[in-house]
């Protein structure tokens, strides 16, 4: 008795995984390829019904025969596509193997010729210039056509929806890529700031300690700023000039009256997002190599416009920009970090220039839109 009933068990349990699989079939092939299936069916029956009216030489016999016999040869090309699947995948277009799919095409398109004449038979409706002979070869040659053409059409659709979701799939691969690299660009700017930073304070300590005490107060000001953002791969531009100002502060407390900044930002200019950070390798540069350059006091000068979807960022110091700038080697971590954010963020949609303009090293930024990954 328990074997009986582990049998029945297992029965049931067989047809109810067979019934699930069938229903999930059905469901998959009507939500992914019911237009395909409509435009067939609705082919299938124009070509049918017009090739009938000519073999009955009547429209009413031609009606009456095509109505009975495509919604079947809908339900035997779906009942053969599981069997297709198996011998094909979707991108070679059931070419391999071509013994085993044309052993399938011919079987189904007997199965469809059988129950038409079936239906010939029901109806009265036959070619009556046929033989047995031909009754049984065109239909079935009809119904090879039709299955054939019908079935590629079908792979052909589902070649089309895998090529696209391999795109769709590249393209979420390579913005994921793109949003790690974005942060492993701000983590290799961070602490190259905040050494220099650090080396400043420590060189005021014993010469200047109110100052050293100052930058300390600074520079934990523009920190908590940088903990707040940590996680914006995007920001607001109001929070770059903030932070920009904090930093300049933070100079000026260390280098006092050999140097001084002017800072501004139009109202529009202050509404954008922006990559957060972007100001601050632009002013930092604009410090470190203006002290270089010998000039004092040392004069910074920071102006954000714009003109709607453009935002127009110029940074500029007093010194001499060095002619082979562009190819006399590493334009330095923070340069070097900004242009390949800007290439990430603002693809073909930016612009930077670095002049010497009368007696101003000046950079000119330009990016339009918004920034990607926001």
């Amino acid at each position: 008795m328990a074997d009986t009933s582990a049998m029945i068990r297992g029965r049931r349990t067989s047809g109810s995984g067979v019934a699930a699989g069938v229903k999930q079939y059905l469901a998959r092939e009507i939500g992914e390829f019911w237009r395909v299936d409509l435009i067939g069916l609705i082919l299938t029956t124009a070509l049918g019904l017009f090739l009938r009216t000519q073999l009955f030489n009547s429209f009413v016999g031609a009606v009456t025969v095509t109505l009975l016999l495509e919604p079947f040869t809908l339900v035997v090309i779906l009942a053969t596509r599981p069997v297709l699947l198996r011998l094909n995948t979707p991108l070679r277009l059931a070419v391999s193997p071509l013994a085993p799919t044309a052993l399938l095409f011919a079987a189904a398109a007997m199965v469809a010729t059988a129950w038409a004449k079936v239906v010939w038979l029901v109806t009265g409706w036959t070619v009556p210039t046929w033989n047995e002979t031909q009754s049984w070869l065109v239909p079935w040659a009809y119904y090879c056509f039709v299955m054939v053409s019908w079935s590629i059409a079908r792979l052909w659709v589902a070649a089309e929806r895998t090529a696209r979701a391999e795109k769709e799939r590249a393209m979420l691969a390579a913005a994921e890529a793109m949003k790690a690299e974005l942060n492993h660009l701000r983590h290799q700017h961070d602490p190259h700031f905040l050494f220099n930073a650090l080396g400043g304070i420590a060189s005021e300590i014993t010469i200047r300690p109110k100052n050293a005490v100052e930058m300390v107060r600074d520079l934990a000001d523009y920190l908590r700023y940088s903990l707040d953002h940590r996680d914006l791969t995007v920001a607001n531009f109001t929070g770059e000039i903030d932070s920009v100002r904090a930093y300049l502060e933070l100079q000026r407390a260390r280098f006092g009256d050999n140097l001084s900044f002017e800072l501004s930002a139009d109202k529009q200019a202050r509404r954008h997002r922006t990559p957060a950070y972007l100001l601050q390798p632009l002013v930092e540069n604009a410090v470190k190599h203006g002290l270089k350059s010998g000039r004092k006091p040392l004069n910074i000068a920071v102006e954000a416009t714009s003109d709607g979807g453009r935002l127009h960022i110029v940074v500029a110091n007093s010194g001499t920009l060095d002619r082979d700038w562009a190819t006399g080697g590493d334009p330095g971590v923070g340069l070097s970090v900004l242009r390949r954010r800007l290439a990430l963020h603002y693809p073909d949609r930016h612009r930077f220039d670095l002049q010497q303009i009368g007696d101003m090293v000046t950079v000119k930024l330009e990016v339009h839109g918004e920034p990607c990954f926001a």
